[in-house]
């Protein structure tokens, strides 16, 4: 009993105190705190203080690694719960088979980290998603295997002109379109709204129709936001709301979530995307 008691006290010591779940890519704050990378990131945007102490802190992170291998060895060994060790299993695969950072997406584990999923799921809906997310990890690494088979035929094809790398470029841009534009146009606002701060919006992938957008008055306003060089780095970026803009611009104001964050910038609401 005292044993399970110890456990339960390290599992409560391992939760993010921002969104008191465990963590699973923990980062050590200029507070001293640990927290989940993502769920402070997006405190960070908006407050510049310590989520523990509420005291000014900054936004320098460095990753926990004691933290994430002491809640992995403890989900490993079947020392948690069963909704909490498949939540853990649905979030860590998620986030690596999403890492854009160097060096890239880990599908063989997002696929381990499924698997698991799958045999702790419960419900029929539980299962259906593991069995989504495992699909959706296969249709990856079938496109990394694409990619591996063009390089090749490109060195084969020598100084003829059969410029598959380019094309394959391309061809993942344009995936990347199919696969998220049907579900983005289902976000995208079509009425300017009182948006609490914070709120999490993103801009249009087009840089060009962002801009266009910006250059002329939404629907039913009265003046445009204008353009500056600098909004070119929010198309496509997750944004938090500062501050709601006014009615004759129907705009709100926007704050990049990745850092660096920079300047904030007025946006029209017809160029955005509601995510939350």
């Amino acid at each position: 009993a005292s044993a399970m008691a110890m456990v339960r006290k390290i599992i409560e010591h391992h939760k993010c105190p921002i969104t008191h779940q465990l963590l699973v890519d923990p980062v050590v704050a200029e507070d001293g705190h640990v927290y989940e990378r993502r769920a402070l990131e997006t405190w960070l945007v908006t407050k510049r203080t310590s989520p523990t102490t509420n005291r000014p802190m900054g936004c320098a992170v460095v990753p926990a690694l004691s933290a994430r291998q002491t809640v992995s060895d403890l989900v490993e060994e079947g020392m948690l719960d069963t909704e909490t060790s498949l939540n853990f299993f649905n979030d860590r695969g998620r986030l690596r088979a999403t890492r854009t950072t160097v060096p890239g997406p880990d599908l063989d584990g997002a696929k381990k980290d499924f698997q698991r999923a799958l045999t702790l799921a419960k419900s029929p809906t539980e299962r259906k998603a593991a069995e989504f997310q495992l699909e959706a990890v296969a249709w990856m690494q079938e496109g990394a295997a694409l990619c591996v088979r063009s390089q090749r035929l490109q060195s084969e094809a020598g100084g003829q002109s059969f410029d598959l790398r380019n094309w394959m470029l391309d061809l993942g841009d344009a995936a990347r379109s199919a696969v998220t534009g049907p579900l983005l146009e289902a976000m995208r606002m079509s009425e300017w709204e009182d948006l609490p701060k914070g709120s999490r919006v993103r801009a249009l992938d087009d840089a060009g129709e962002l801009q266009r957008l910006c250059e002329r008055p939404p629907a039913e306003a009265e003046a445009k936001v204008g353009w500056n060089a600098e909004m070119l780095g929010f198309a496509g970026k997750v944004c938090t709301v500062q501050r709601v803009g006014d009615a004759s611009h129907k705009n709100y104001i926007l704050r990049r979530e990745a850092p660096p964050a920079g300047r904030d910038f007025s946006f029209p609401y017809d160029a955005l995307f509601l995510l939350e």
